[in-house]
């Protein structure tokens, strides 16, 4: 009996936990006051991680400790009111079932505080909400301490509140607007000839690492007057009325003076005179003020004239790598976020607005600006369409009062002139996301799509016109890109109105822009390029070099040192070279022989020229920009070394591999070994080429630090886009085996996916649901291996002749071929490493368990250590399973024999066939003892499945 009140005061307690997230999440999502949002965002993210604490201790059967409970009951408590403390535990459930209810149907911000505060108080000041938020973060820690998380149980949806990356300040807004003002009450003039005014003003995140401690707002321009254009840099303050103060000098105690600007043309043409110096303003309530001009830092150089974005789409498509494509998403979904419904952004604004400007040595930064003409705009813009409202033209000297509603007849209006959608720069964005994604203007790719746009276009046939493309080109986009959640997000209507149909407000609108567009692009960002960092992403941007496929610019000074560091480099070859006379004389091996040459006689003209040399006394230990060998050294192979280089066109296999340890064995199963290719413009991959079985290979690692679906979909854009004759591409590397007694696969064996009636190879699984009776179901498509590839399965599994050990040769050739000090690590490791753990005790699945060694599961002996192979589906995510539990759940319903990271973002890429040689058991019991013997077998598959292939 006192079990059974543990128990229910457990899952009364998960119950509580679980109204108290989505009421927080509701007060988060409408609060206005940043203060209080930032509040209800942390309360939000710690309900939901204890939450599913709760939820996957329930789930595991593991009783919590009554002290734990009681603490965890008091914490909440503490917000709980009078009245909802006198109730029962179900009936307080059902008080803040019905509270959650009410606040979500209330539009009004005030109305759902006077809902919440009778039942819950977090308390009236800010120390009050830190104190409670520093007792829920205690105990999440106490709970994540004592009852270990496995988060490969938690759903996707379940990670979208806990990114971490905060929301973006909403002020930037009030200072763009500031700006504008100030520089509009400064533009009239007695010039003659008049001539008009120009503004570009550089778009940017506006992100900084403490953003809110920071109150200054800056903003970089270009001012305009007649033809040349002058650099400026503007300060605001970002308070509630905004006001711009300048950087103080550190040896000044007071202020900067400054002078009121009263005609915006005379500073212009004074600064005009000052050779490399730029204007520098401060808006001080909506009046401009000037400040001791600078020198400018800006590489620009105002003399050659700036490259549109249209341009580079219709000229240089080869600029867009994958990572200048983020950056672009993110910096232009921020542009609309902040600039929506003021002057800078109007609403015909599209990629030929965006201007790069180019450097004095040609370089083109990626720094967007968007050009405004000052003149043709006043002091009251209309707003950018974000609202339902017909698409007319404005009607001349008529004052609002004289005119009578009853002269309007919705009857009478035209169902052309009422906007499809609310908001129609949103539009604008996902027309320009497409673009950038498929590095093609958008004309073209509605020709490609035939879709005829017309000669004239309004903001209801844009719509149509931009979502007819989508759903045409949204077969080549994985459902998974957060490109394709941003485009749908931007054309959906309905996602930009209230639950009634009605307009947003200004707050609510950015609001939504940053969850259903700017996030999920953020993410998309972080998740491929963990080494960007959304806070310093302006400051990244501007050192890449648009021009040369995002190549990092250098300063004179870097130029400098980075050829200072080439000359030490090359001296410390020589001296190097002359020291060892075993590196001088190149090595010849015997025709024939299979003989390997020992480190001594590698030559240096067989490293990658890229690679940077350690100053360690070992001379094998290289290291090269893409990761390629950041754990490994290279392969000591005896593959005969071509050095012509052949044509990127000529190689017609792709082998990608998620780790160094992983290409290592590929590379040492090379029967020839070519020259590396040179200038593969905006491909940040590093190759190895060469033939396997007498098929031309092309072979890559992801870079170093980067792993699963997105890196590999980067990595395996990259090399089809560079070798645009590949026709399949092999997935070579580790994975989790699935045992069941159906399928029993070992340590070192290898899984080959194939198709089934279901399922094509591979799934998804952190793509897809569970419906009603367990049923799973994908949410997105992935494409079956080529049928090439399926011919040559089917002749390997029928050929009579095949040795019951296929493999072992070339297991042996890797072991021959790595260098000595690796050698034992492809080697087999032993039977008796190979331990299968029972789910008879959680304690086992941590590593702690005392008696693990009586939990080991008993399965019969094999005849020999040889690795079988098994063929069927293969399970993909973007995160590690390490939940044994999950892993036999998936392999009972679905027939899943491995769990890998890499495959589901390739899939749908390439034609591709997935290899996992199995390393582990995709449970919390994991080492690394097993990996490189596994990625041999997968490598020596690899080599055996080729040889089988039809050469082309």
């Amino acid at each position: 009996m006192a079990s059974s009140r543990h128990g229910n005061a457990a899952n009364s307690l998960q119950a509580t936990y679980d109204r108290l997230k989505q009421i927080s999440r509701t007060l988060w999502r409408s609060e206005h006051d940043p203060q209080l949002r930032g509040f209800y965002a942390e309360l939000h993210a710690y309900l939901t991680i204890i939450y599913h604490h709760l939820k996957r201790i329930s789930s595991s059967h593991v009783t919590i400790d009554e002290n734990v409970q009681n603490r965890l009951l008091d914490c909440i408590e503490s917000i709980f009111t009078r009245d909802l403390l006198r109730l029962s535990s179900n009936a307080r459930l059902q008080r803040l079932d019905e509270l959650r209810d009410d606040i979500q149907g209330l539009a009004d911000n005030g109305a759902r505080v006077e809902a919440h505060q009778p039942y819950l108080d977090f308390g009236a000041t800010q120390i009050e909400r830190d104190d409670f938020l520093e007792s829920l973060s205690s105990l999440e820690k106490e709970l994540e301490t004592r009852y270990p998380e496995d988060m490969s149980q938690w759903a996707p949806e379940d990670f979208g509140p806990l990114i971490k990356i905060s929301e973006p300040s909403y002020t930037v807004w009030n200072a763009a607007q500031s700006i504008f003002k100030a520089l509009v009450a400064c533009k009239d003039c007695a010039c003659t000839p008049t001539h008009d005014f120009g503004a570009r003003l550089c778009l940017g995140t506006h992100r900084k690492p403490d953003c809110e401690a920071d109150d200054q707002v800056d903003f970089d321009m270009f001012l305009s007057l007649k033809e040349d254009w002058h650099e400026a840099h503007i300060h605001t303050a970002k308070e509630r009325a905004v006001r711009i103060v300048a950087e103080q000098s550190r040896h000044r105690q007071r202020g900067p003076r400054s002078i009121a600007v009263k005609q915006l043309c005379e500073q212009i043409a004074r600064v005009g005179a000052m050779a490399g110096y730029r204007l520098q303003l401060k808006v001080t309530k909506n009046q401009l003020f000037k400040l001791q001009s600078e020198r400018s830092e800006s590489l620009v150089d105002k003399t050659k004239h700036p490259v549109s974005l249209d341009q580079f789409l219709r000229d240089r498509p080869r600029n867009f790598t994958e990572r200048t494509k983020r950056i672009l998403a993110v910096i232009l979904s921020s542009t609309v976020f902040h600039l929506h419904d003021t002057p800078w952004l109007e609403p015909s604004w599209n990629s030929s607005n965006v201007l790069f400007f180019q450097t004095s040595s040609s370089a083109v930064t990626l720094r967007p600006f968007i050009q405004t003409k000052l003149s043709l705009l006043d002091l009251s813009p209309p707003p950018d369409g974000c609202e339902h409202s017909p698409d007319t033209t404005e009607s001349e000297d008529l004052d609002p009062d004289d005119l009578d509603p009853d002269d309007f007849d919705p009857d009478d209006m035209d169902p052309d002139d009422w906007l499809m959608h609310p908001c129609p720069i949103l539009v604008t964005l996902a027309m320009m996301l497409l673009e950038i994604y498929f590095a093609t203007p958008f004309d073209v790719l509605a020709r490609r799509c035939k879709v005829d746009l017309g000669e004239s276009q309004n903001n209801n046939t844009k719509h149509l016109d931009v979502s007819v493309v989508f759903q045409a080109c949204r077969t080549e986009m994985p459902e998974n890109s957060q490109f394709y959640a941003a485009v749908g997000s931007c054309l959906d209507p309905q996602a930009w109105e209230t639950e009634s149909g009605g307009s947003l407000s200004s707050d609510e609108l950015r609001s939504r822009i940053y969850e259903k567009v700017v996030l999920p692009l953020e993410t998309e960002l972080s998740q491929a390029y963990s080494s960007i960092s959304i806070y310093h992403l302006d400051k990244f941007a501007e050192t890449l070099d648009f021009a040369s496929w995002d190549q990092t610019i250098q300063t004179l000074n870097q130029q400098t040192n980075a050829s200072r560091q080439t000359a030490e480099l090359t001296l410390g070859l020589e001296r190097s070279c002359s020291l060892s006379p075993s590196l001088e004389a190149p090595y010849h091996p015997p025709s024939g022989s299979m003989q390997q040459p020992g480190l001594s006689q590698r030559r240096l003209s067989d490293l990658d020229p890229g690679a940077t040399f350690s100053r360690s006394s070992t001379p094998n230990l290289v290291r090269f920009p893409s990761g390629l060998d950041a754990e490994a050294p290279l392969c000591n192979s005896t593959a005969s070394l071509s050095m012509e280089s052949y044509p990127e066109g000529k190689y017609t296999v792709g082998i990608l591999c998620a780790l160094p340890k992983e290409l290592l064995a590929v590379r040492a199963l090379f029967d020839t070994k070519h020259s590396r290719p040179k200038n593969l413009h905006g491909d940040v991959n590093n190759y190895a080429l060469g033939t396997i079985s007498g098929h031309m290979v092309v072979a890559a690692c992801l870079p170093a630090g980067e792993y699963g679906t997105n890196a590999a979909a980067d990595s395996a854009s990259n090399m089809r886009r560079s070798f645009p004759s590949i026709t399949f591409c092999l997935l070579v590397g580790i994975g989790g085996g699935a045992p069941t007694p159906q399928n029993d696969i070992r340590l070192g064996d290898v899984v080959v996916s194939l198709p089934t009636a279901r399922f094509p190879g591979v799934i998804q699984y952190d793509r897809g649901k569970e419906i009603e009776n367990s049923t799973f179901e994908l949410t997105g498509a992935l494409q079956p291996p080529p049928r090439q590839l399926m011919t040559a399965i089917s002749s390997l599994r029928s050929n009579p002749d095949l040795p019951s050990d296929p493999l072992q040769p070339f297991l042996n050739d890797v072991v021959n071929r790595v260098p000595d000090s690796w050698k034992l690590k492809y080697m087999h490791p032993g039977r008796e490493h190979d331990r299968l753990f029972s789910l008879v005790c959680s304690t086992c699945q941590t590593g702690h368990c005392a008696d693990m060694n009586n939990h080991i599961q008993r399965r019969q002996v094999r005849p020999t250590d040889h690795p079988e192979i098994h063929y069927g589906l293969i399970a993909s995510a973007n995160r590690v399973l390490k939940d044994a539990a999950v892993r036999d759940r998936l392999a009972r319903e679905h027939g899943i024999l491995c769990f890998e990271m890499e495959a589901a973002g390739v899939m749908n890429t390439f034609p591709c066939l997935v290899i996992r040689g199995i390393c582990d058991y995709a449970d919390s019991y994991k080492s690394k003892e097993w990996q490189e013997y596994a990625a041999a077998t997968a490598a020596a598959y690899a080599k055996l499945l080729l040889a089988e292939v039809a050469i082309c």
